[in-house]
């Protein structure tokens, strides 16, 4: 539970000291735009990832990035690291995200959550498929949107 806690502290101070305004809540006009770009910001984050581009998956991280993937917390140089190394491991990379959700939570601070099914081909011909939930914190900085924390879980699909 105190980690539910810690988490809801870290995203109530994200967009405090930015000038994303006066830390009243954002009006139903800019909740509709923080939606509509945090979208845009969800399917390039996808399309870089089903091309395989560790560098344009990058590019959408903040450099103070964490991650919990299957249980495991990551840093931003432990995501960099890991996915050019895999992503130059596969020959094919198809994954459905469905179910997005996208919730304004501040002046600069928005929830995006969606389903994943990957099918995973290895250039060594293995064929890994998987299902899950993921969740990423976005924060915009100096009119940016990337995202500052990630979770995500794999649940193999058996063939």
């Amino acid at each position: 539970m105190v980690g539910c806690f810690a988490l809801w502290a870290a995203l109530a101070s994200c967009g405090q000291g930015t000038s994303q305004g006066s830390g009243e809540g954002p009006s139903r006009d800019d909740e509709q735009q923080v939606v509509a770009e945090i979208e845009a910001a969800v399917w390039a984050f996808h399309a870089a990832d089903t091309a395989r581009d560790a560098e344009g998956v990058l590019a959408l991280l903040w450099p103070d990035y964490t991650m919990l993937a299957d249980g495991s917390r990551m840093t931003y140089e432990d995501v960099a690291a890991g996915s050019r190394a895999f992503m130059a491991s596969l020959d094919l990379f198809h994954t459905e995200w469905t179910d997005l959700q996208i919730v304004p939570l501040g002046p600069g601070v928005a929830l995006s959550s969606f389903q994943f099914r990957d099918s995973i081909l290895t250039s060594t011909g293995e064929m890994i498929r998987s299902r899950g939930p993921t969740t990423f914190v976005w924060e915009r900085r100096d009119g940016e949107w990337r995202v500052l924390f990630a979770d995500a879980d794999h649940y193999p699909i058996d063939p």
